[in-house]
């Protein structure tokens, strides 16, 4: 068990303004070709149709591997049309095959969870191990929960942990929380709390939002120990606020169950607006039915007590914080 004092310490910096109304330019793979200048200046500025033009035009003429790459970021991403998913597995998967690293990487994860062919976990090792070997360390740990798991390879936990190791000490953010999930979740033979903590405790440091998820995890389950249950609000928010969506229904279920106010039996105006706020985002994002209904039900409480006038302006920092990439 884990002593929840040092909890505090993965709260690095104040709480970012979760529903701030700031958009940032969508960034694609930079490149000194001319016309993948011009497109990449293009998509820069949010001309999403005429880039996306440029692109495919130079990925479907000139066979062009980043060209390619970047129609299947368009797809994974949103950027001006729909997500699709299968697309971007699609296009990933022709950038894949010219060699581009990370595209190996996502056409691992393609195969990995079915997204465009049928799931088959052995072809996902396959295109983890040549991104690994290209330079994309982080799959290295992806490879590593395949072995986790024996999921279309021979289960063999401590290689998982020894493959995702030496990355996440260099210092890899998806690394560190690989390793805390293997230490916390993996093969009852490595499993280890106090490591798990750790790895998590490193990668909140620098903000992982899936980190702070976790973390917060642990505490609401007891595997810390005396939980806290206003630094368990925290580090769900703070997950939330960097828009990691499972940490939405779990932030706007803390807000709710806060302790209410000692005089006036009621909860504080901030906890209950909070708690609209994170509960109204999980309807709107989660894909967990049953999530999703749960939030729902909560939802109708709160509306049951939650004074009408503040609907309008609750709605509207919603709406901000799903828009702001």
């Amino acid at each position: 068990m884990i002593k929840s004092f040092w909890i505090i310490l993965c709260i690095a910096a104040l709480l970012p303004n979760a529903f701030a109304s700031v958009t940032a330019p969508a960034n694609a793979p930079l490149n000194n070709d001319p016309d993948l200048k011009t497109a990449q200046a293009l998509l820069a500025s949010g001309d999403y149709d005429n880039a996306f033009g440029q692109y495919r035009a130079a990925a479907v003429n000139g066979n062009h591997p980043l060209a390619q790459f970047t129609l299947a970021l368009f797809y994974q991403n949103g950027w001006g049309r729909a997500i699709n998913r299968k697309a971007a597995c699609e296009w990933s998967e022709q950038a894949a095959q010219n060699g581009v690293p990370a595209a190996q990487h996502m056409t691992g994860l393609c195969f990995e969870e079915g997204m465009h062919r049928p799931a088959d976990p052995a072809t996902a090792a396959q295109w983890f191990h040549k991104a690994a070997q290209a330079g994309h360390l982080n799959s290295y740990c992806h490879l590593g929960n395949l072995l986790m798991t024996g999921n279309g390879m021979a289960k063999d936990p401590l290689q998982a942990l020894a493959l995702c190791r030496p990355v996440a000490l260099q210092g890899s953010v998806p690394a560190q929380v690989w390793m805390g999930k293997f230490y916390l979740y993996g093969d009852s033979t490595v499993r280890n709390p106090q490591d798990a903590y750790q790895w998590f405790l490193a990668a909140a440091q620098k903000q992982s939002a899936e980190a702070f998820h976790h973390l917060g995890m642990m505490l609401d389950q007891g595997v810390i120990e005396n939980p806290d249950a206003e630094q368990t609000r925290q580090l769900f928010e703070q997950a939330a606020a960097l828009k990691y969506v499972p940490a939405y229904f779990q932030a706007g279920k803390h807000f709710f169950a806060a302790q209410p106010d000692a005089e006036t039996n009621r909860l504080p105006a901030e906890h209950l607006a909070k708690a609209y706020l994170w509960i109204s985002a999980a309807i709107q994002r989660s894909e967990d039915t049953e999530e999703i209904l749960s939030a729902q039900s909560i939802r109708q409480q709160i509306l049951a007590i939650m004074p009408k006038t503040w609907l309008a302006e609750l709605d509207r920092k919603i709406a901000q914080h799903l828009q702001r990439n």
